[in-house]
């Protein structure tokens, strides 16, 4: 080969990644990793042409070849230990002659680079492109499942201070260094004397923005829905397989702890799952049944045989105390969770929908409303309970975040649920009494029940996933159960609540809960019978008067009033509510108290002041 065949032809360089332990090394360079050393072996993917040069995409360590002294044409420059090239003479072929500082060059970055053990990739310089980089790169780090796609953004696992790992999206700043996690960079330079060079680099914080935005970055990196601190039960073929901890490329969730589930019985599976429930007061056998639903709602989920979304589970209680947000801290445990907590705020800066956003974007997927007063009237939450595939974020400083919404559990609690229609219809609302006092809650060996159920984690879950099992086995049946817009859940959880857990249907009683906590009204009455159920006013006839008295010592909100009205208002008030809400009958139930309207005609005070006059009266009792 001639040098003017070199300025034509790509001279092939390869570099075998090997140290020689004696001192003499002499390097016949070759290509790095892209062909065989012969022209008439070569294929088109073996290397990239650019012109009359053939851009190297991988770097290159010494080779000890003994006494060979001659090259090819091609003159490999050194500029420094950091720094070499291919020199594309067109003057006619000569033989190499390497200095032995060269030498020594070469040796030192071979060893570095050996002890590295890292893929050489070089960055967009020269004819290297932004898109055959990213392909090159993400190639790389697809494989190592450190990096994800998700909402259309790069993200990585980062653990937080209380130790649990979440998303975070990868920043450009960031990125420069993760990039070093997976390839030494380089870049093309030209040197003095006009001869192109290779030289380590750190990759800019603007390439590593291009990099991460690049097509090869949403095509190369595996997509992640969710995060589950658990492993998943899930189909494939047919046929059921548990996922452990790691990526899972069917249902593309990111599994990131937990023990491998006991393999449980079901008859022993159906009653260790009730007893979790057993101290819990339910309103109605209805609740209950709800309450057994959202013990399994995560497990189907995850697995994806449920493809639509799960409503948000509501608990609602008569008192304070009354065990409404442990229930939900039980099911979060059942699954090696813990509850992101969102508590009250209003509006602006740490308002809730700002703190939901933040616990969408970090991943983890149980998110708890807490002990909620007032009316809650959220139309962003309302909106991601019922998103499809990408739902929008907005972050300090981060700006527009899109994260995936089906793999996300939402809790709320409240001892008196007061919202919109819309978001009673996306709920599965669960109403408790408090028990009385005195009661004595079931003590483990390892404390309460919610340590419990953490200490035995691995075996309630293979309680769940051994009602699904059952389930699978019978065909994965479903009811003809209508009364809820998420009408995919519901159908499912009814039939494995009444046919393996014996349970009455679970909508039983349900839209007349959702109507209440949806008309403000209903609320302020069931507020109010609760009141005079703890004053010890059962079964004695109350005036208007008397309402507006317990009101005001209860901290009752009576709607459609204006903050510092007299009691006339008041009065007026509360005489306009029970009209509605006695518009066509005399008994109104709520929360298994019955109130019932009396009308009867009283003399007034002073004759003088006229005949006598229509009086109302409302008594509560519970049957």
């Amino acid at each position: 080969m001639t040098g003017s065949d070199a300025a034509e032809d790509c001279v092939h360089l390869r570099v075998w990644q090997t140290v020689h332990s004696r001192a003499c090394a002499i390097g016949r360079v070759q290509q790095a990793g892209l062909g065989p050393a012969h022209g008439s072996d070569q294929t088109d993917s073996d290397y990239a042409w650019r012109g009359s040069r053939c851009i190297v995409r991988r770097a290159f360590v010494a080779f000890a070849a003994g006494d060979a002294r001659n090259a090819p044409p091609a003159t490999i420059v050194f500029e420094s230990t950091s720094e070499w090239g291919a020199n594309f003479s067109e003057s006619k072929a000569r033989p190499l002659i390497m200095s032995d500082s060269q030498i020594a060059d070469m040796k030192v970055w071979g060893k570095i680079n050996v002890s590295k053990d890292l893929q050489k990739l070089v960055l967009p310089s020269n004819d290297v492109t932004i898109t055959a980089c990213a392909n090159e790169l993400f190639t790389l780090i697809a494989p190592s499942k450190r990096a994800f796609i998700r909402g259309g953004a790069v993200v990585v696992m980062k653990m937080r201070d209380d130790g649990w790992l979440v998303l975070d999206i990868l920043n450009p700043s960031a990125g420069r260094s993760f990039f070093e996690k997976f390839a030494a960079l380089f870049v093309w330079r030209q040197s003095m004397g006009g001869a192109f060079v290779l030289k380590p680099t750190t990759c800019p914080q603007q390439m590593a923005d291009a990099l991460l935005q690049s097509q090869e970055a949403l095509t190369l990196l595996p997509r992640v829905e969710g995060l589950i601190n658990c492993p998943v039960l899930r189909e494939v073929n047919g046929r059921l397989e548990v996922a452990g901890r790691g990526y899972d490329e069917v249902t593309r969730m990111l599994i990131t702890g937990g023990e491998n589930p006991s393999a449980v019985d079901l008859k022993e599976a159906v009653a260790a799952l009730l007893a979790l429930l057993a101290e819990f007061d339910f309103q109605t056998e209805g609740d209950k049944a709800r309450a057994v639903a959202s013990l399994i709602s995560p497990a189907l989920k995850a697995g994806i045989f449920l493809k639509g979304r799960v409503p948000a589970d509501v608990a609602e209680a008569d008192q304070s105390q009354s065990g409404k947000t442990y229930r939900q801290k039980v099911i979060a445990a059942l699954y090696n969770e813990r509850v992101s907590m969102v508590t009250s705020r209003q509006g602006g800066v740490g308002s809730i929908d700002e703190s939901l956003n933040q616990a969408l974007v970090t991943g983890r997927p149980f998110i708890q409303f807490d002990n909620f007063r007032g009316r809650f009237d959220s139309a962003h939450l309302e909106a991601f309970l019922t998103a499809e595939r990408a739902f929008s974020c907005r972050v300090p400083y981060r700006g527009e975040v899109t994260v995936p919404p089906e793999h996300y559990f939402i809790f709320l609690t409240s001892n008196g649920v007061d919202t919109t229609r819309d978001l009673a219809n996306r709920s599965n609302i669960i109403r408790i009494r408090k028990k009385p006092p005195g009661f004595a809650f079931t003590k483990f060996p390892e404390g309460d029940l919610l340590t419990h159920v953490r200490h035995w984690q691995a075996y309630y879950l293979g309680c769940v996933l051994a009602v699904i099992r059952a389930w699978h086995a019978k065909g994965k049946p479903i009811t003809i159960e209508t009364r809820h817009d998420f009408r995919e859940w519901v159908q499912m959880v009814d039939w494995i609540c009444q046919n393996i857990f014996g349970t009455v249907p679970v909508m039983d009683g349900h839209q007349q809960a959702q109507e209440r906590v949806s008309n403000p009204a209903l609320v302020w009455l069931r507020n109010l019978v609760l009141a005079i159920n703890e004053v010890g006013d059962l079964n004695r006839p109350l005036t208007a008067t008397d309402i507006n008295t317990l009101c005001d010592s209860a901290d009752i909100t009576i709607p459609g009033l204006q903050s510092g009205a007299d009691e006339d208002k008041a009065k007026r008030a509360i005489g306009m509510l029970m009209k509605k809400l006695f518009r066509d009958r005399d008994t109104v139930e709520t929360d298994g108290f019955s109130v019932t309207r009396e009308e009867k005609y009283l003399p007034r005070e002073k004759p003088s002041a006229g005949g006598d006059f229509k009086s109302k009266t409302y008594t509560v009792t519970k049957p």
